[in-house]
């Protein structure tokens, strides 16, 4: 049975509703999926090319043809109801079964998963997205740039990232309690930077609350919540996950970072090599010999 999306729109409903538009290659590719469901999540353009009698470029246009930006958002829509319907546990041995042992091969099917998920990042990546959230980032009196969960560690790469621009950056990690305290000194003039992949928490929805309420602009890096969000923030960045997970949520939000981060440098251009030069000062200084 082919796996659902919460909201009702099946891979199924999706193949039926433009099976007549497919081409016979495409239709065999589109019916193997349908059939082999958990196979297609851990293999590449290449295997399902392989396994159809067709070739790569084949399976990616049957993914853009039925609605997909491309293979990897084709498997999250599978992985959707798949995930719903197993316990992490058989998730987990079935990841480990699929991938084999520490061996090349093992090595091969991780990086291979992280260059698919990069690439479906490049061609999601909107440039007038960018384009406005650096806008937002660059003219803010202090951004504050906050992560749930491992997305904390992209939170706080950006920050670092953006303070050596000479952009005033809090990175914060904080949730509960904790996060009031961060949120505390957020103006109209301020800017949050929030990595948030799949999932509306409580936590979130105060920070976008707040922002609005200050009349800060908010900069929302995301692999799904884009479209139920669109509309809180100034700008999305779109940053897939992995749908087989052989790779973690924060491959892409950190390229997204680093192109944020040029996007950033461009419109600060002397405050960014002032800073650089200060770093490098200050390097030097501490690595230098101690005091007589």
């Amino acid at each position: 049975m082919p796996p659902s999306s919460p909201h009702g729109d099946t891979f199924e409903h999706r193949v039926s509703a433009r099976l007549d538009d497919l081409k016979p290659a495409e239709r065999r590719v589109a019916e193997f999926v349908l059939k082999r469901p958990r196979e297609v999540l851990f293999a590449t353009a290449t295997d399902l090319g392989a396994a159809t009698g067709t070739s790569d470029a084949t399976v990616i246009r049957t993914a853009r043809s039925l609605g997909y930006s491309g293979l990897p958002e084709l498997k999250r829509h599978l992985a959707r109801d798949l995930t719903d319907r197993t316990p992490p546990s058989a998730r987990m041995a079935e990841r480990i079964e699929r991938t084999g042992t520490a061996d090349g091969s093992l090595a091969h099917k991780v990086l291979g998963d992280g260059a698919e998920v990069l690439r479906e990042t490049a061609a999601l990546l909107d440039p007038d997205e960018l384009d406005t959230a650096a806008t937002a980032v660059a003219g803010a009196r202090s951004v504050l740039s906050w992560g749930l969960g491992v997305s904390a560690l992209a939170a706080e790469y950006a920050a670092v990232r953006l303070g050596r621009l000479g952009i005033v950056t809090r990175g914060a990690r904080a949730t509960g309690f904790q996060l009031a305290d961060q949120l505390l000194p957020l103006t109209a003039e301020d800017t949050v930077l929030l990595y948030s992949p799949g999932r509306l928490s409580r936590d979130l929805e105060v920070v976008l609350d707040h922002a609005a309420r200050t009349g800060a602009d908010a900069v929302l890096v995301t692999s799904t919540l884009g479209p139920e969000l669109r509309d809180r923030v100034r700008a999305v960045l779109q940053a897939p996950n992995s749908p087989t997970r052989l790779t973690g949520e924060i491959l892409s939000a950190t390229a997204v970072t680093d192109a944020l981060v040029l996007a950033v440098a461009a419109l600060v251009r002397d405050r960014a090599t002032g800073t650089a030069d200060l770093l490098d000062s200050l390097r030097s200084q501490l690595s230098g010999p101690g005091p007589a």
